[in-house]
């Protein structure tokens, strides 16, 4: 409460209720700003232009001509897309882990493609276990099976019954679909509890 017995006595000639009107309005003002600035951070950051200003020779140079990148149906993914989720605090927090990984390039643990090759497998295996908790939302947000499976061939229908049936992760199929595979266990042999 000092900061409010300093207004009043900076402003000996203005109401109480004046003083605090206009400090609501800059607090508003002010947060208002902050927001705006948090919005801008997060919209920018999420771009396929920021995330390929460092994944130049590695990741970003994979995914072009990839399925998810050009397809018959002309709808292109972002990087976001797959690997942001759309929910504001898991969002925040899958951000907060990619800090870590630009913190990598600036540093020079992945910056060039040996180095991104040398942890590929590792990250690879944190993002699968990512996708896996969340039931590979990410895919799901973009791709309803249920309504694809009269679309598919009468082998793909078939096992995506059963991956409907039995809850599978897409990500335990549909793994380097975008990126390199990398050597080691894929997806499936990841257990990873909801």
């Amino acid at each position: 409460m000092r900061w409010w017995a300093s207004l009043r006595q900076a402003y000996p000639n203005r109401s109480g209720l004046t003083i605090a009107i206009a400090a609501l309005v800059v607090m508003v003002v002010v947060g208002g700003g902050i927001t705006v600035a948090a919005a801008v951070t997060v919209h920018m950051t999420s771009t396929e232009e920021f995330c390929s200003s460092c994944h130049t020779n590695d990741a970003a140079a994979e995914f072009k001509d990839t399925i998810h990148d050009k397809n018959r149906t002309g709808v292109r993914a972002t990087c976001a897309d797959c690997h942001l989720p759309k929910e504001l605090v898991p969002m925040m927090i899958r951000k907060v882990k990619a800090a870590k990984e630009v913190w990598g390039h600036f540093t020079g643990v992945i910056d060039t493609k040996e180095k991104f090759d040398k942890h590929r497998y590792e990250m690879a295996v944190s993002e699968w276990k990512r996708m896996k908790g969340n039931n590979s939302q990410e895919c799901r947000n973009c791709h309803d099976l249920a309504k694809a499976l009269e679309k598919q061939s009468e082998t793909a229908r078939a096992r995506h019954t059963k991956v409907l049936a039995e809850r599978t992760d897409c990500i335990d199929c549909h793994f380097g679909i975008a990126h390199t595979e990398p050597d080691g266990p894929g997806p499936k042999e990841i257990k990873v509890s909801r």
